[in-house]
């Protein structure tokens, strides 16, 4: 992560995705026997997740994937092989997200534990592969413009208004290593808001769990 580190800033990606594995953890702890579960929080914790799975995915596919495919346009090759493959985990993460999704609905526990544990499993192998092979992918192909407009695409998918509630869920429970790096991406105005409203509101929300600061 150091070398990739060196070209292009991957903070907020990689922040991103462990806060999709802190809320698949979770969930899927939720669901054991003999753990205290509201529905209520498991609700909320799934709107959470599920409004900013869908985000992430959309701004990757605009900003990213669809730019690296591009570049093996005259063949198949590298690129394309490791974007496939991606692409075929993340089809696999559908059915068990699908299935938490109709748990909730229809408030049966016994499902919702087993597709919580099925969806943990789907989505740490997806954002693992993303991380192991694709992440690095973004280092070699892409050019600082390139780059760059994911970022715009990010911030044009969540608005101000969904940046208020995105930054303090990205945070929950964050390492300080990570809570200062992606901090430290913003402007002051932004870390205020942060600090004085946004987070304030997250945790009446539902009390939901973000380490004091």
């Amino acid at each position: 992560m150091d070398s990739v580190a060196r070209r292009f800033d991957l903070t907020m990606l990689y922040a991103a995705y462990g806060a999709f594995r802190r809320d698949a953890a979770r969930l899927e702890t939720a669901g054991r026997p003999g753990t205290a579960f509201g529905w209520a929080e498991a609700a909320d914790r799934w709107a959470l997740f599920t409004a900013h799975w869908s985000l992430q995915d959309r701004a990757e596919k605009n900003a990213l994937w669809t730019v690296m495919y591009a570049k093996d346009a005259d063949g198949p090759g590298r690129v394309g092989v490791v974007l496939d493959a991606m692409a075929s985990l993340a089809l696999k993460a559908v059915p068990p997200i699908d299935g938490v999704e109709a748990a909730l609905e229809h408030r049966d526990r016994d499902a919702f534990a087993a597709y919580a544990r099925d969806m943990r499993a789907s989505v740490d192998a997806l954002l693992d592969f993303k991380e192991s092979n694709v992440l690095p992918l973004i280092q070699e192909t892409l050019t600082p413009f390139e780059w760059g407009t994911f970022d715009v695409e990010l911030r044009r998918e969540l608005g101000l208004r969904g940046l208020g509630v995105f930054l303090p869920w990205l945070l929950d429970g964050a390492p300080d290593g990570t809570r200062r790096a992606v901090l430290g991406l913003l402007p002051p105005p932004i870390r205020l808001c942060y600090r004085a409203r946004w987070r304030p509101r997250y945790l009446r929300r539902g009390g939901l769990a973000v380490r004091a600061r």
